[in-house]
């Protein structure tokens, strides 16, 4: 309820009296709870949560009614079942710093919806809940990302995988689970992907989308041996949609390819010679 969260008289211009962190909070709520600066300045700064992200998203979606609206849907979500669904996930007490859902429990809910840890559709899940980190879902991002899903069960959420997967053969979806792998998959200290987690995720994305993956990621392990610039992720995928072939019809030596690229267009060519 949003009076219940005390938002009366809270305006945009609020932001402007944050500091750096503050506001890089607020942003970060907005985007996990799918709500504007004016709510998460609100729950944030309200007295019991004292600007701890995790605990004012947790509040956000727990302190409602017992069911989250959408806008425009049909469907709702019931907190009390989502909550138990959590629960069945959650890491035991005491085995991490934060209330999680760790690896372990992301590939036991995997097999409960039926599919590998690696198959592809994991990712929009993970995508759906802005999940920062791999292996990893906070309390507050699996519940956001099953509002957007109209989930709060296992049952529910397996309905949900062939949408999902529609949605993955969608270039524009595709594009965006792509780009935003890159930085799920990275150390958010590290600017690039380890040479070993890049060639992992390649093969998740691409090894059915694209014929030269395969020559790709042996180039990748055996020629660059370093890890991989955000700049060459990106424009992978671009290459992949244009060069389909050994023979590099369509590549164009002129072309702003990352130099990489361009190093293994030569690498295929002298090999097939």
């Amino acid at each position: 309820d949003v009076r219940a969260l005390g938002l009366h008289g809270v305006g945009s211009s609020r932001m402007n009296r944050l500091n750096k962190a503050q506001k890089d909070k607020v942003k970060r709520f907005a985007a996990v709870s799918d709500s504007d600066e004016k709510t998460a300045i609100a729950v944030l700064k309200s007295k019991d949560v004292g600007w701890d992200l995790e605990l004012g998203l947790e509040k956000f979606f727990t302190s409602a009614a017992s069911t989250f609206s959408f806008g425009g849907a049909t469907g709702a979500v019931n907190a009390k079942t989502l909550e138990l669904t959590y629960k069945a996930y959650r890491a035991a007490d005491n085995t991490h710093d934060e209330d999680i859902i760790d690896a372990s429990g992301i590939e036991k809910l995997c097999a409960d919806i039926g599919i590998d840890p690696v198959d592809p559709v994991i990712l929009v899940v993970s995508m759906k809940m802005n999940a920062k980190a791999m292996g990893v879902f906070t309390k507050a991002e699996f519940f956001a990302g099953m509002k957007r899903m109209e989930c709060d069960t296992i049952p529910q959420l397996k309905l949900k995988l062939p949408f999902l997967r529609k949605d993955l053969a969608n270039p524009e979806v595709f594009k965006q689970v792509f780009e935003y792998s890159f930085d799920f998959a990275k150390d958010e200290t590290h600017k690039s992907l380890p040479l070993e987690t890049a060639c992992g995720m390649f093969h998740v994305l691409l090894a059915d989308r694209w014929p030269l993956c395969a020559d790709w990621l042996e180039f990748l392990q055996k020629e660059h041996n370093k890890p991989v610039t955000r700049d060459t992720w990106t424009q992978t995928l671009e290459f992949s949609k244009q060069i389909k072939s050994g023979d590099m019809k369509g590549y164009d030596p002129a072309g702003a390819w990352p130099y990489l690229l361009d190093e293994f267009v030569e690498h295929v060519l002298e090999k097939n010679n």
